[in-house]
């Protein structure tokens, strides 16, 4: 349990280091001649104190009182070098091919003026990815076509993953966004793992859950994420028992009867870099969920990561929901800038099988561009 924060502490430090140094070499591009050297030492001292602190002092960070405004600053910070960084390279990219081709230096006055502009969608989109894309929920609503199982018409299906309950989502949030999602009046709310982050809140927060599942006729379904995992899975199963919340942990229940019955079936979480002993895991588990499941069922699988969509797609599972990947986090024209998995965000398709991808509600990383937080509705029609 250690060797995880270690290891997340090592490696953030390090894409510091490198935003640092990076952003020293190209500060040319966007500070002027006679500020530079002063303000390449103030970039560096300030990188170094917040690297110094970060590393010394996470994760006991987070239990500091005002952990999540100076978390926010922070992350913040660093993007805003990271776009200064990529917008300086795209002015010197420019800037080089405009001297090649005219034979002449760009004069200082132009290259003020480049410095200048620079600053403007640098700093616009910090402070928007940061202070409100991040903060600003969208209820995006996906269709079904449901013709082959008429008795599924009409219902509308809840799905929820990604809350990450800390020190960015607060219990109280979470209680407005169920508040938010109750008064559109789904059948059933799904929620797909990576919600109770926070040992200090999850009971709490398991109550607040367990308050409104009288709003879901069909009931409140979840399935384990990684973070559940790494929270303290045991009491969490514990707790979730005296509940009306349904924990599907590689089993399925009956939603519907009849001679095309609706199941869900919920797996545990695998990671995708266990190369082929993962995927062995992935099936297997998925293989426990199906057991006594009737072939003519439309079938709706809950899974944390979206690797799953793979043995769905294999197996024909009807529907499949996950999250995991928040969708990048980062976007340009919805599509992930670092596309990390397979499946990243949003909808596939392969024969009559379906895999979302939510892009998530909540974060462990307080920043979004191109990529909202969401909460998704499935409304099925015949």
């Amino acid at each position: 349990m250690i060797i995880l924060p270690m290891m997340f502490t090592m490696m953030t430090a390090l894409v510091m280091v490198i935003i640092s140094v990076l952003g020293f070499f190209l500060a040319s591009e966007y500070f002027a001649k006679d500020v530079r050297k002063s303000a390449r030492k103030k970039l560096i001292f300030i990188n170094i104190i917040i690297i110094i602190g970060f590393v010394v002092l996470y994760p006991k960070l987070l239990d500091f009182s005002y952990a999540a405004i100076l978390g926010e600053i922070v992350v913040m910070w660093y993007v805003l070098q990271v776009f200064l960084i990529i917008l300086g390279i795209l002015v010197k990219i420019f800037r080089l091919i405009y001297e090649k081709s005219r034979h002449q230096e760009i004069d200082e006055s132009k290259r003020r003026f480049l410095r200048g502009v620079i600053w403007v969608p640098a700093i616009s989109a910090t402070l928007y990815g940061g202070l409100y894309e991040s903060r600003h929920i969208e209820f995006v609503e996906q269709d079904i076509n449901c013709k082959d199982f008429p008795k599924l018409n009409g219902i509308k299906i809840a799905h929820l993953t990604d809350v990450h309950l800390g020190n960015f989502f607060s219990v109280k949030q979470f209680y407005e966004v169920l508040n938010q999602i109750a008064h559109k009046s789904p059948d059933m709310l799904v929620i797909t793992g990576d919600v109770f982050d926070n040992g200090k809140i999850n009971d709490e927060a398991i109550k607040i859950l367990n308050a409104f599942t009288p709003y879901f006729p069909f009931g409140v379904y979840f399935c384990w994420g990684n973070h559940e995992h790494m929270r303290g899975i045991e009491h969490l199963k514990e707790a979730l028992s005296k509940t009306n919340i349904k924990v599907l942990n590689n089993e399925s229940i009956k939603i519907l009867s009849g001679d095309k019955p609706l199941y869900l079936l919920g797996v545990d979480y695998v990671d995708e870099r266990g190369g082929q002993d993962a995927a062995n895991m992935r099936e297997q588990y998925l293989q426990k969920a199906l057991t006594d499941v009737p072939e003519s069922a439309y079938k709706i699988l809950l899974a944390h990561h979206s690797i799953f969509i793979d043995e769905a797609f294999k197996h024909n599972i009807n529907l499949t929901l996950t999250g995991h990947t928040h969708g990048g986090q980062f976007a340009f024209l919805g599509i992930p800038i670092i596309p990390m998995f397979k499946y990243m965000r949003g909808r596939f398709e392969q024969n009559n099988s379906i895999g979302y991808v939510s892009s998530g509600a909540g974060s462990w990383f307080p920043y979004r561009i191109g990529c909202p937080p969401e909460v998704t509705f499935f409304n099925f029609k015949a």
